[in-house]
């Protein structure tokens, strides 16, 4: 009785060794997709940069846009703030 609980014990941590080993594949393969769509989200924020630089843009029609664009998804009816924090920080950068 005793040594089939042992069995038992070692078996299950030997599942817990590869449940452990296949979550940290699987978090190891989640960083590498956020890390991707960071890289194409700082790309195009230099794209859109360079282009407003070129063209101008109308900053008060942004921050409208942004306010009414995420209000409602948001629950904030001045917007979604991560949001208008991006913008702004992107805006600074055009000035700049």
């Amino acid at each position: 009785m005793f040594f089939d609980q042992i069995k038992d014990i070692d078996g299950s941590i030997k599942q817990l060794k590869t449940d452990l080993v296949g979550i940290g594949k699987s978090a190891e393969a989640h960083y590498d997709h956020l890390d991707d769509i960071a890289a194409h989200i700082i790309a195009i924020e230099a794209i859109v940069v360079a282009l407003i630089r070129s063209n101008g843009i109308d900053a008060a029609h942004v921050r409208e846009w942004v306010k009414e664009s995420t209000a409602e998804s948001s629950g904030n009816p001045e917007g979604s703030e991560k949001a208008r924090i991006i913008m702004d920080e992107l805006l600074d950068q055009i000035s700049h």
